[in-house]
């Protein structure tokens, strides 16, 4: 297993979209497959963007991730979904960059964490270049590749009625995972079964 870090994160130098997608298909271009790709809330969206047009990418795992059409951002996908106020929780900073709001970070994302969990990840999160959110996404690779969405029935930052009832849609199969945000800190062991099985 090999995390990838995206540039639009945590940069000091502007990137998008783009630029993440960029990243990850350099990443593909050096690994030997059968592939796995599994993208994580944004992630879906640099996995809709990046060319994972080879033939050995065996599945797309969207783990309570955004699923867009193709020429829809972050920003756009979630208005067409009906959320009111998408992420009211995201602080804009003067550079461009944006950041979850630090009072709120450790009950949106990690809601189900021990209480050490939850303070460690939420020292982690890092500013994410403001134009990665509202970049449009190219064709999407779920229409090329067997894929699998994650929804997450106890998520506070993505809906689970959205990742129901929206992203899902264009998954071939849907699993539900009883946790928050991030199950691979709440619960790891379950979403390796997952990922196990998408490899099958």
């Amino acid at each position: 297993m090999q995390l990838l870090e995206l540039p639009s994160v945590g940069s000091p130098v502007p990137a998008g979209l783009a630029q993440d997608a960029e990243h990850l298909s350099a990443l593909l271009s050096r690994i030997a497959g059968p592939v796995v790709l599994c993208g994580h809330s944004y992630g879906g969206m640099v996995l809709a963007a990046a060319d994972t047009g080879r033939a050995d990418v065996r599945q797309l795992v969207y783990l309570c991730a955004y699923l867009p059409q193709q020429g829809e951002s972050v920003q756009s996908s979630l208005r067409k979904a009906g959320e009111r106020r998408p992420g009211h929780w995201i602080r804009r900073l003067p550079d461009g960059r944006t950041r979850v709001d630090p009072d709120r970070a450790a009950a949106l994302f990690y809601n189900d964490c021990p209480e050490p969990t939850r303070g460690w990840a939420a020292a982690q999160l890092r500013p994410q270049w403001g134009q990665a959110l509202s970049d449009p996404a190219g064709p999407p690779g779920w229409r090329r590749h067997a894929s699998t969405y994650v929804v997450c029935s106890e998520d506070r930052v993505l809906a689970p009625r959205v990742q129901r009832e929206i992203y899902s849609a264009g998954a071939q199969r849907v699993v539900t995972l009883s946790t928050g945000h991030s199950p691979f800190l709440s619960q790891p062991q379950q979403l390796v079964q997952v990922l196990v099985a998408a490899t099958l």
